[in-house]
């Protein structure tokens, strides 16, 4: 009877402290994470199971997730989990795409055994770390630097000497300017020369026919 006994705190012991061990995976910010959680289909065939965040109760899971009848996802609370496994051959593993810190803590994986106590529980710790921010002198993951502007902007645009003028350089532009400025001035100018040139004629006629006026007058009074 004591023998029986003991060995029955022997087993009950062992269970807690099983259900007590955690894996512990770590994650960066912005990644897709993978939480394993497996069981042997062929001691209790395919199992229905649940995934919930903080330890698992005595019944169902806290905080639910996502869940599977065993063959495929019936529920999940967000679009970010995913059961991407072989379900039939006891591969539940729960991948959460896009962490972050807010994701990190405890998960909990229940498979569903017919009967009183049997269910298996498994814990997984999740840290999820931050990115690291890119120093000046080392270039951001995904990102290629080209010294040719493109319209991607997956591409940065580096000059490498830029262009400087001093205050005794004349910038390449000015004599474009100058032309675009002669060019509208030379019309005026040539107007300007035309009604000049137009009013010289005038004055030249209006003296000859003065002086034609003034030679007939004076012809006429002398006959």
């Amino acid at each position: 009877m004591e023998t029986h006994c003991v060995l029955g705190w022997f087993l009950l012991c062992l269970l807690l402290v099983s259900e007590c061990i955690a894996l512990k995976v770590i994650g960066i910010e912005g990644q897709n994470i993978t939480l394993p959680c497996k069981y042997n289909t062929k001691n209790h065939g395919v199992s229905a199971i649940c995934w919930g965040r903080g330890a698992i109760p005595n019944s169902g899971c806290y905080e639910e997730i996502i869940s599977s009848d065993g063959t495929k996802v019936i529920w999940r609370s967000s679009v970010r989990y995913h059961l991407f496994g072989e379900l039939k051959t006891g591969d539940v593993s729960l991948t959460i795409f896009n962490v972050t810190e807010k994701d990190s803590g405890q998960y909990g994986c229940r498979v569903h055994v017919y009967g009183l106590w049997n269910d298996e529980k498994y814990h997984v710790n999740l840290n999820i770390e931050k990115a690291p921010v890119p120093t000046t002198s080392q270039a951001p993951a995904n990102v290629t630097i080209t010294q040719q502007t493109m319209d991607s902007h997956t591409h940065c645009h580096v000059t490498p000497n830029p262009i400087e003028y001093s205050d005794t350089s004349t910038p390449p532009y000015s004599e474009s300017i100058l032309e675009q400025m002669t060019g509208h001035k030379l019309p005026v100018i040539l107007v300007s020369i035309l009604l000049v040139l137009t009013g010289v004629v005038i004055v030249s006629v209006l003296v000859v026919l003065s002086k034609y006026t003034h030679l007939y007058i004076c012809l006429h009074n002398k006959y």
